[in-house]
């Protein structure tokens, strides 16, 4: 039989879970650690009441305070990952870097497939340029976690370290392929161009970027696809709001003007039926039967579409 004890015990525990957690996130983290600051104050020895207490601590970056009670949480109970990992995360705010190290490791001999510290312990590795290690670990919290945003990205930066182009070509796509924008998307593409990549590419609009994937074509035709429709879908939506200027579409086909200007022609026909605000002298179309050249880039772009506003 459960004593009456063990009974309150595993209550307890339980409620402590429950109540950190939705305090870890609630807006207002000083709500949590008045409430586990008590918890501390009539509980002392209980690791998980030391555990949310250093938390929210270190949720309001009160890194200084947040280490001794994260610290005491593992002296009560040492076997727990996520205690480890979490102190390895205060550790590493104050440059502790050994020592942060150190707690992802412990957390990792507990559970193997802790992800966090498979991740963070790949970040750590990374800055400190041991990227073979590095590699190691994004691979294993990829097999948990496939569509991991930071590590999809740091493992394409690491592949790109380790001079691994066709690998890191792959990995520049897996990621975009699972953010499709924002900053760091943008980064990514300026990674793939590097490459002579130009699947993706990024177009800038006064203070706007607009990163899209390439606008493409039927093969031999001027037929928009599906993917090329979706891309000058993004372009026109930005363009129709602009206040100034007007778009400018170039197409560049090598030896081949006529169908230059026939998909310069079809990518204005769409862009007219799609967002009719720029046909009053807001778009103007080009074309030439040579590559695209951006001299201080290095690109020769055989087969390319272009945007900029004029």
């Amino acid at each position: 039989m459960i004593s009456s004890c063990n009974v309150k015990e595993v209550g307890r525990t339980v409620g402590y879970s429950i109540k950190g957690d939705y305090y870890l996130d609630v807006d207002d983290p000083g709500k949590g650690e008045d409430k586990f600051r008590q918890e501390v104050e009539l509980n002392p020895e209980s690791p998980l009441t030391n555990y949310y207490y250093g938390r929210l601590l270190l949720r309001s970056e009160k890194i200084d305070q947040a280490i001794p009670y994260l610290e005491k949480s593992i002296r009560l109970d040492p076997y727990k990952a996520d205690y480890h990992f979490w102190l390895g995360v205060a550790y590493g705010a104050k440059n502790r870097l050994k020592a942060e190290r150190d707690q992802y490791e412990k957390a990792l001999v507990l559970n193997s497939k802790h992800l966090n510290s498979l991740t963070y312990l790949g970040h750590h590795h990374l800055k400190a340029k041991r990227y073979n290690e590095a590699l190691d670990l994004y691979v294993q919290a990829l097999q948990i976690w496939p569509e991991s945003p930071s590590v999809l990205y740091n493992r394409a930066l690491v592949l790109s370290r380790l001079g691994r182009t066709p690998e890191e070509r792959l990995a520049w796509k897996e990621y975009l392929a699972v953010v499709p924008s924002g900053a760091l998307a943008i980064k990514a593409v300026d990674h793939l161009n590097r490459l002579n990549d130009f699947s993706y590419r990024n177009y800038y609009f006064g203070p706007r970027t607009v990163m899209v994937p390439e606008v493409t074509f039927e093969p031999f035709s001027a037929q928009l696809t599906k993917s090329g429709k979706e891309s000058l879908g993004e372009i026109g939506k930005t363009a129709v709001l602009m206040k100034k200027g007007s778009l400018q579409v170039v197409v560049y086909q090598k030896n081949n003007k006529k169908l230059a200007e026939q998909r310069a022609k079809s990518i204005r026909a769409f862009l007219y039926q799609e967002y009719p605000g720029l046909k009053s002298s807001k778009l103007g179309i080009s074309w030439f039967n040579k590559p695209q050249k951006v001299a201080q880039k290095r690109w020769n772009i055989e087969e390319s579409v272009d945007f900029f506003i004029l």
